[in-house]
């Protein structure tokens, strides 16, 4: 079926190259559902709540950008109590914490009756995810039309 070892290699790789297209365009659709779930049920809360909460562990992590300026950021665990019922949560700062600090975070009920974080910026969410689905498509098309070009080459005798 193929000439050289490396035309199997190529192709093994091409068909890798399809399933992570799929597997692209899935996880945009999925993002963008999540996305647009949690946007809703943090609107259509009854019960938005500012409180503080207590830091009880705190990851610092030291990077450089692509102009070689360092950037830190500080992984932050805390714990708050909302009607006698403490929630354990984390969220990503970029300013110097510390074990014990606390911090002013926005809370609210979800349609299951527990409190979470409110969301992140949900739209460049949702605009990243949907951006995902053309990209995954035009490499399932490049990549197929590959494939058939090389099908119809083994059928009429060019790949023997």
């Amino acid at each position: 079926m193929y000439r050289l070892p490396s035309e199997e290699k190529q192709h093994k790789e091409t068909i890798g190259a399809l399933i992570l297209s799929i597997i692209i365009i899935i996880a945009g659709i999925g993002g963008m559902i999540y996305t647009k779930h949690e946007s809703l049920e943090y609107k259509n809360s009854t019960d938005v709540r500012t409180l503080h909460a207590t830091v009880y562990s705190c990851e610092q992590s030291k990077e450089k950008d692509n102009n070689g300026e360092r950037k830190e950021e500080y992984k932050v665990r805390f714990t708050y109590e909302i009607d006698g019922t403490t929630y354990d949560d984390s969220k990503i700062y970029y300013k110097e914490m510390r074990r014990g600090d606390t911090v002013q975070i926005t809370v609210y009920r979800n349609s299951k009756g527990t409190y979470k974080l409110e969301p992140g910026p949900t739209p460049i969410y949702f605009f990243g995810f949907a951006v995902m689905i053309p990209l995954g498509i035009i490499g399932f098309v490049v990549i197929s039309k590959d494939l058939i070009k090389y099908r119809r080459e083994e059928k009429e005798g060019r790949r023997l």
